[in-house]
């Protein structure tokens, strides 16, 4: 063996041992999809031998069908344009038992092929680990705010009562100290505020006792008021229902749409839809507004992030829409099992 077929095979050793023992599936991908070349950790979570998938399979039915569009938009990106196709990006993975596995892709062509290797992170743990904390911030926010509500709040409006009382008397008998004593009935009155809008901040709708269509309608009805603009919340047929955190966090995500609307979009009429649409629930907000420039989108940054949170501790799929030159479309789609 010549020196030169020793370095080829200590280099092919050298790559096929690191394939093999990257700690994540890791596949390669040609051009139609076929995959090619797997490792036994993707072997390992799909439940399938090595016979079953190496060119047998397409990459893309390792892939959830909600994410299988992205996912096929971005392989042929990858080879038309690389440097608009993103190297990272999440994806839900379907293994055994059709089991479905939140999961970060990382994608990259090799040089001077059409072919690609992708390297596949499972964040589910991950994922339900980052629900837990909202679900327990959101439990222990709620029990705050009815302490507030029931004991503090009652409290204070006994004390205000008999500060009402005391001052009243002074008063009728010319008291010196009766001033005295409507400054501290001022005083109670305004910490009574204070504990109002603290107990609206911790408890800003009750979901327990009412749908999330009833919720965004009493949200939008104060909007009105507040800016003058118009809307009409539309939802055709049944809607499942639905656990009371995905509720919360779906009403959040219109709350947060219709800020950037009437902040950054100076829009004049909202449109929120909930509907079914196959298997699917999907939430649409769309406003007329002037739509989403890069200056507004980094203005709203934050905002956007919060929402893609939201979406993804639900397991939901968000979607800006801001091709249009007028308003922006925020969408939502979430499994109707997940509900």
């Amino acid at each position: 063996m010549t020196p030169e077929h020793t370095r080829i095979d200590a280099t092919t050793t050298l790559y096929r041992t690191i394939f093999e023992h990257t700690g994540n599936a890791t596949i390669l991908i040609e051009e139609d999809m076929t995959i090619s070349v797997v490792n036994s950790e993707l072997v390992r979570i799909l439940g399938l031998p090595k016979e079953a998938v190496e060119n047998k399979m397409k990459f893309v039915q390792l892939i959830a069908e909600a994410d299988r569009g992205k996912v096929i938009a971005n392989h042929y990106l990858r080879r038309k344009s690389p440097g608009d196709a993103p190297r990272n990006y999440p994806c839900r993975i379907k293994i055994a038992n059709d089991e479905i596995r939140e999961c970060i892709l990382t994608v990259a062509l090799i040089k001077g092929t059409t072919q690609s290797v992708a390297s596949i992170t499972d964040i589910s743990r991950q994922k339900e680990l980052e629900r837990e904390i909202t679900r327990i911030s959101d439990r222990e926010r709620r029990q705050l705010g009815q302490v507030l509500h029931d004991d503090l709040g009652s409290h204070l409006a006994g004390v205000d009562a008999m500060s009402t009382l005391l001052s009243n008397r002074l008063t009728k008998q010319d008291h010196p100290d009766a001033s005295l004593a409507g400054e501290i009935q001022t005083l109670i009155n305004q910490a009574i505020k204070k504990t109002r809008a603290m107990v609206k901040g911790l408890l800003p709708v009750d979901l327990e006792s009412q749908s999330l269509v009833d919720a965004m309608d009493r949200y939008m009805v104060e909007v009105k008021k507040a800016y003058n603009v118009e809307y009409r919340i539309s939802s055709p047929g049944a809607i499942p229902v639905m656990e009371e955190g995905i509720k919360l966090h779906l009403y959040y995500i219109v709350r947060e749409s219709v800020n950037n609307a009437l902040r950054h979009g100076n829009a004049s009429r909202i449109d929120i839809r909930l509907e079914e649409s196959g298997s699917r629930l999907c939430l649409e907000i769309e406003d007329n507004g002037s739509g989403m420039t890069s200056d507004t989108a980094r203005s709203q940054g934050s905002g956007i992030t919060i929402m893609q949170q939201r979406a993804d501790l639900i397991g939901a799929d968000l979607n800006i829409d801001t091709t249009s030159p007028f308003g922006v479309t925020v969408r939502c789609t979430i499994e109707k099992r997940s509900v």
